[in-house]
C-alpha cells in the first residue's frame, strides 16, 4: 500500500535492509558511543567507551536479527579487535574510525 507498510513501520535499523549484520551491529555501536562521548567527555581518552543498555535480545530485535547473530558479531569484532568488551556490557572501541568503517557508510 506505500502508506506506512513494514518497510516504513520497521523500529531501529531493520529499515536499513542493505546493511549486513556486522555492519548493523558497527552502527549501533558507533551511535551508542557517540552518544556516551558527548554525555561523559575525556580529553585524555581518545578511545570511546559505554555501557551497552541493553540485554542481547534488546539490539537482536532493534537490528532485526536473532540474538545468536548478535553474539556472534559482537565476538567477530571483538576477535579482530575493533571492540574490546569488559564485563559483558562495558565496550571499549580503540579507534572510531575502524569502527566507523565497519558501518559500511561513507
Amino acid at each position: 500500500n506505500g502508506q506506512g507498510g513494514p518497510e516504513r513501520a520497521g523500529s531501529g535499523l531493520r529499515a536499513i535492509p542493505c546493511k549486513t549484520a556486522r555492519e548493523k551491529i558497527a552502527t549501533l555501536f558507533c551511535m551508542l558511543a557517540t552518544k556516551s562521548k558527548s554525555l561523559n567527555p575525556n580529553p585524555r581518552s581518545t578511545a570511546f567507551a559505554f555501557e551497552l543498555p541493553l540485554t542481547r535480545e534488546m539490539p537482536a530485535d532493534y537490528l532485526g536479527l536473532t540474538i545468536e547473530t548478535v553474539s556472534r558479531q559482537i565476538s567477530a569484532l571483538k576477535n579482530d579487535g575493533v571492540i574490546i568488551v569488559q564485563a559483558q556490557r562495558h565496550i571499549i572501541i580503540p579507534d572510531f574510525a575502524r569502527l566507523h568503517r565497519e558501518t559500511g557508510s561513507e
